[in-house]
């Protein structure tokens, strides 16, 4: 195994372990949580693809600093996998859709914030320390974007790009029609885990 999956794998156990934790309701079973994934937001609105993408709704205040990600390319909307600094990309029909709400948070947050599935809910969360320090008792994550699970019309693993090797993704499909992809390096791992525990029974 090589640190960078080490690293991953460091990553989902905390992952794992916070959630259930700080942020799941009682009665709520977590299907996936992502990590950080940094990288610009792609966003392919009606005609209009954005690189990088900026959002249009509201989103909280936020000081990151001075941005020092490379460009991305001019890459074709298909085939955004084969730039690695592009981690996240939405389609949709109009800017009101879920996905577009999900991609302003990553957008904003230079993909500090996390997508999280849940039996009951999908949302975008910071942690609190990224907007200041935690107050003792204070929530540790911040959730935004928030719908119910029922908004999620399904979500998968496929591969997508024309990378050698292809790059696996989360895509996450909703029931306005809007579609939010993912580049995570455990896509697979968190949507096969997502399945099982959606089959176990409650």
């Amino acid at each position: 195994m090589t640190p960078v999956q080490r690293g991953h794998d460091k990553d989902d156990e905390i992952v794992e372990r916070e959630l259930p934790k700080h942020w799941i309701r009682p009665g709520e079973r977590l299907l996936f949580g992502c990590a950080p994934i940094r990288g610009y937001v792609a966003a392919r609105i009606a005609t209009d693809f954005r690189l990088p993408y900026e959002p249009v709704g509201p989103v909280p205040e936020l000081d990151l600093g001075r941005c020092r990600w490379p460009l991305p390319a001019d890459v074709e909307p298909d085939h955004w996998t084969d730039d690695p600094t592009v981690a996240f990309v939405v389609e949709a029909a109009h800017a009101e859709q879920q996905a577009v709400r999900l991609g302003d948070h990553l957008a904003h947050s230079r993909g500090e914030a996390r997508l999280v599935l849940t039996s009951h809910r999908v949302a975008v969360i910071y942690t609190t320390r990224l907007f200041h320090t935690p107050a003792p008792g204070e929530p540790l994550f911040q959730t935004f974007a928030e719908q119910p699970s029922a908004s999620v019309l399904g979500y998968s693993a496929p591969y997508a790009g024309r990378s050698v090797p292809p790059v696996q993704i989360i895509r996450v499909d909703f029931t306005d029609g809007s579609t939010l992809m993912l580049r995570d390096p455990l896509a697979g791992r968190r949507v096969g885990r997502a399945r099982s525990r959606q089959s176990q029974p409650r």
